[in-house]
């Protein structure tokens, strides 16, 4: 026991003495031997070439510098120590692989190592023998960072003009504009500098965009869109050598449409530009089948706002973008892509920048040092593009539409601008097809307004997505200018039109009543006609037969009746007459209630407290929260196009709606077509008016809602609300030129990509409310509800605390928020505002739901021929194309835009394959198939009376009719 006691004793003095060895020397060590010394380089960076390498001169941040004299690296690299101004300076390579470096002592025990990682390392991956573009553009709102004026003359003189003369200088410089209106402006600006555009296009060097602007895509109807065509690739070819733009942009809004894709495949349009997405390259599909490739490099300014790539020299250059595509070499090996990546240096309103010097010196250095490491150039979108779609090359696949997530700057932040937009962009088309129809029967198209459609329509799509901003007030009130002269000035050809067509035809009396129908099926409906005298009248078909109609009760000038199977592009004829006669209707109406042959209705607090459609024998609303017809008003602190990542949500603050408030219903009007009813309320803000007019000879029901003296309270909105007797149905609405369904029609995943606010990881799915055109509705297996709007948004969910579960479809009204620009405006919209919808409960089905919400909103016109005619050519009732298929939509008939032929473009709206016949109103000779813009594609043979027609499913597809000679 002692002997091991006398062991342990020695044992622990032994520990105790290491221990304070280790305290000496091992805790020295750590301070001098182990911990990093950090390099410093010198900015600009001073290098020069050493062997096949570059040294660059640095200094290590020593403690004692003095005590050090050089450096050693493990693949015999020296480099002896400068002492200056108290540091210790020495030279390092450039390039190499991560090796360990010795910092060597005058003393042994201080030598230092670490792991020295060059500013450049030797192992670009993929992009070895690759090439970087440095594409070099400028994104344009039409406004935004200022007035319109402001930002064209800004782009004109500071942007556009410099870059050309850059060109001048720099035969390797390139530069791009993402629209067409920005070549425009410059050529009006500059007509003397035209064939200097040309030249650079035609080089290469100086690239626009296909399309006429940037729009909000879900804003414009079918035909707005196709037109960005036309004022965009189609007017560059045509006004400037026949130059052919590949690609066209729209850089900023997080939005994407259903049909977008294939309206760019079918004007040949081969690339999109995209960002506010996961970067990388995708073959995105439209439902029909037809893709675009398109590129996102992630957000179109990172570049140039964060990582400040260009902004040093080429080494600081190289230093930083090999840590942006590291990352990338496996997804380029994975797609089978060439080794070529794009280095997008763009901003708002950004001028050009030209790194020509430093293009110069990476190069150089690259060719001197003999470095495995890709080359620099100047380079654009459609010429980047062109070197990535080699054969073999594999693209991600992608379908489906992205939901605006800015959808509430256009809609309800500007209502009556966006109100004029959709009103132009429904009689345009309207205007082309019974413009048409005129100059056929003329036998001549030298009548034919073209120079007036197609300004009316280049106002129509003027506004772009840059609403609001910095003095926005006048942005948005020439936007809204441009819109409501688009809007008149195709109302004005359109009653042109048609007074030209009724005076040809043959009218057996006095007080003819020509109603016309633009729609490409035969429909029924209600028609108003304007009186010179006071009533009272009636109205009789061409038979004699007495037909539904009603005095207005409030203008004695005002006649409305109810029409039937009015020909598809065409009319049919009535005759008005003094005195009064009725028709037997079945109704019952009390000042609260109603039972017609559709439905029986009783009004409450809101609304309709209850609706039962008697044809279907059920029961159609749920009013256990909401009336039906409700107005409600919410807080919403959104600000349109700055919600980055995800629709701001309304709130409860201040929540009110029309059912919390008594109602006093009054019976207005009651007569043979419709009756209608009146209840007024106050908000805190503005005065509302609801009129609920319900029609005895079709299934429809019509709600006005008139918000008078709206304040412009800031942060508040209001919706229109109709709750549904169903849980979990399915949502379908209208997107320009296609149906769109909830859960099956948005792409599927997240679109990734980032923003101010994060990434954007909210799936597509979720996204809501929904840019609409005409209707939203909602089925389940045995009923369905269609809500025809003119409002932009719609949503299908209770937005309200404590939501319920079943579908309540909305119309957002109004929004009064601010623009997301620092300096920008309020969107206060005072004043009054009137909104309407049409409802119709009815069988499942697409069409019902088409014709009925696209019908909603394009009522019939009618021409009162106040003598008789017997003169005329036609007969009393006449349809003028008409479409064997009725979901094959005639989306426009129009002279063509080079020579006397007639373009038809058809849309298939059910998703099936189709084969169509479309009776023609006159001889033609000869079927061509044309682009979207159109070119000539393929002639199809000779032709009769009648065209027929194969159409795939959702497909849109163009064809000259040549008129026989």
């Amino acid at each position: 026991m002692i002997a091991q006691s006398i062991m342990a004793s020695k044992i622990k003095r032994n520990l105790h003495i290491l221990f304070v060895m280790w305290c000496c020397h091992g805790f020295g060590q750590t301070d001098t031997n182990l911990t990093m010394v950090a390099i410093e380089y010198v900015k600009p960076y001073e290098y020069h070439q050493q062997g096949k390498n570059l040294v660059t001169k640095a200094f290590l941040d020593l403690e004692r510098p003095r005590d050090f004299k050089g450096i050693v690296l493990e693949n015999g690299y020296t480099s002896n120590l400068e002492f200056e101004n108290g540091k210790a300076w020495v030279w390092l390579p450039v390039f190499g692989k991560p090796q360990t470096m010795k910092i060597v002592a005058s003393k042994k025990h201080a030598v230092k190592e670490q792991l020295f990682k060059p500013l450049v390392t030797s192992d670009w991956g993929y992009f070895k023998e690759g090439t970087f573009h440095i594409i070099s553009s400028s994104h344009q709102d039409i406004a935004w960072m200022d007035t319109p004026d402001y930002c064209r003359h800004e782009r004109v003189n500071d942007i556009i003009a410099p870059a050309l003369d850059i060109m001048k200088k720099d035969k390797e410089y390139r530069f791009g504009m993402e629209q067409a209106l920005n070549l425009k402006e410059f050529i009006e600006e500059f007509p003397e500098r035209k064939e200097e555009v040309i030249q650079r296009q035609k080089e290469g060097r100086f690239t626009w965009g296909a399309t006429y602007n940037q729009p909000y895509e879900g804003m414009q109807t079918g035909e707005q869109l196709v037109r960005e065509m036309y004022f965009g690739k189609r007017w560059i070819k045509d006004n400037f050598d026949g130059i052919v733009e590949e690609t066209a942009f729209n850089t900023d809004v997080p939005g994407r449409t259903l049909q977008f894709p294939q309206i760019l495949a079918k004007a040949d349009v081969e690339n999109l530009f995209v960002s506010r997405m996961r970067e990388g390259f995708y073959e995105w599909y439209s439902p029909d089948g037809s893709s675009v490739l398109t590129y996102t490099p992630g957000n179109y300014g990172w570049a140039v706002i964060f990582y400040k790539l260009f902004e040093e020299d080429a080494i600081e250059a190289m230093h930083k973008i090999q840590n942006r595509v590291e990352m990338w070499s496996d997804y380029y090996k994975e797609h089978n892509l060439p080794p070529h990546f794009a280095i997008v240096i763009s901003n708002d309103a950004s001028g050009p920048a030209n790194y020509g010097n430093l293009i110069k010196e990476w190069n150089n250095i690259v060719s001197t040092t003999g470095m495995a490491m890709p080359k620099i150039r100047h380079s654009t979108v459609s010429g980047f593009l062109s070197e990535i779609k080699r054969p073999g090359a594999k693209f991600e696949q992608l379908e489906g539409s992205r939901p605006d997530l800015w959808a509430y700057i256009h809609g309800p932040g500007h209502y009556e601008a966006v109100t004029a937009s959709r009103k132009a962009g429904r009689l345009l088309p309207s205007a082309e097809i019974f413009g048409t129809v005129d100059a056929l029967l003329k036998d001549s198209f030298e009548d034919y307004p073209q120079k007036e459609l197609s300004k009316a329509f280049e106002e129509s799509i003027y506004p772009d997505h840059g609403w609001g901003g910095k003095n926005g007030d006048i942005t948005d009130s020439i936007f809204r200018s441009k819109l409501e002269f688009a809007a008149n000035e195709a109302d004005r050809i359109l009653d042109s039109s048609l007074k030209s067509i009724s005076n040809k035809v043959a009218t057996k009396a006095k007080n003819a009543i020509l109603v016309f129908n633009d729609l490409s099926w035969d429909r029924d409906g209600l028609v108003t006609v304007e009186l010179e005298d006071n009533g009272p009248f009636y109205v009789i078909d061409e038979k004699g037969m007495v037909v539904p109609s009603q005095m207005s009760d409030a203008n004695g000038k005002l006649l409305y009746f109810h029409a039937s199977k009015i020909p598809a592009i065409g009319y049919k004829t009535y005759y008005l007459k003094k005195g009064r006669k009725a028709v037997a209707t079945n109704k019952t109406v009390l000042p609260n209630s109603l039972t017609n042959q559709f439905y029986s209705i009783q009004l409450g607090d809101g609304g309709i407290a209850y609706l039962y459609d008697k044809v279907l024998d059920k029961e159609v609303l749920n009013t256990t929260r909401f009336s039906g017809g409700d107005v409600l008003t919410l807080g919403y602190n959104g600000n349109g196009a700055g919600e980055f990542t995800q629709i701001t949500e309304p709130n409860m603050q201040d929540y009110d709606k029309m059912s919390d408030h008594v109602a006093n219903w009054a019976l207005t009007s009651d007569g043979d077509v419709f009756a209608e009813f009146k209840n007024e309320t106050k908000f805190k803000h503005t005065g509302i008016v609801q009129r609920i007019r319900v029609y005895h000879h079709e299934k429809k029901i019509d709600f006005f809602i008139d918000l008078l003296d709206w304040d412009g309270t800031h942060n508040r909105e209001f919706r229109f609300a109709l709750p549904l007797q169903m849980v979990g149905s399915r949502i379908k609405y209208e997107v320009p030129m296609a149906i769109a369904e909830v859960g099956k029609s948005e792409m599927k995943e997240a679109p990734g990509g980032w923003a101010w606010g994060g990434s954007y990881d909210q799936k597509p799915v979720t996204i809501r409310p929904r840019e609409v055109m005409n209707y939203i509705s909602s089925q389940n297996d045995d009923l369905a509800v269609t809500l025809g709007t003119d409002v932009a948004l719609a949503d299908w969910v209770d937005p309200t605390r404590e939501a319920v579960d079943y579908t309540v479809l909305q119309g957002i009204l109004l929004a009064s928020h601010k623009s997301c620009h620092a300096e920008g405006n309020w969107y206060h919209q005072t004043g009054d505002h009137h909104f309407k919808f049409s409802v119709a409960s009815h069988v499942p089905g697409d069409r019902i739901s088409y014709e009925f919400g696209v019908g909603s909103n394009h009522p019939f016109r009618a021409v009162l021929k106040k003598h008789s005619d017997g003169s005329g050519t036609l007969p009393q009732e006449m349809g003028f194309f008409k479409v064997s298929e009725p979901m094959v939509r005639i989306s426009t008939i129009k002279k063509s835009e080079s020579g006397e032929d007639v373009i038809v473009r058809l849309v298939e709206m059910e998703g099936k394959d189709r084969h169509a016949t479309i009776s023609l109103p006159t001889q033609f000779q000869e079927l061509i198939r044309t682009n979207l813009i159109e070119e000539d594609k393929e002639s199809l043979g000779k032709i009769s009376k009648n065209l027929n027609v194969d159409i795939g499913h959702n497909s849109i597809d163009t064809y000259k009719l040549i008129l026989k000679k």
